[in-house]
């Protein structure tokens, strides 16, 4: 916070201040659309261990047999 030495200044930078506060956590709290994807991403990766996902060692076996 920024202080000055005018009190009538003080008070318009706190007001200020928290009109800004104010102005993001409304930003923030309707910026959920946006960001439930990105938080279903994380939770899923979190739950997928590496490499379980990788679907490389399911590759058919192509190996032609004698008939």
């Amino acid at each position: 916070m920024i202080y000055s030495p005018n009190s009538a200044i003080d008070a318009q930078l706190l007001t200020q201040s928290r009109e800004l506060v104010h102005k993001a956590l409304k930003l923030l709290r309707n910026s959920d659309h946006l960001v439930s994807g990105l938080r279903l991403r994380d939770e899923l990766s979190r739950e997928i261990p590496r490499g379980e996902g990788d679907r490389s060692d399911m590759t058919p076996d192509l190996r032609l047999t004698a008939n």
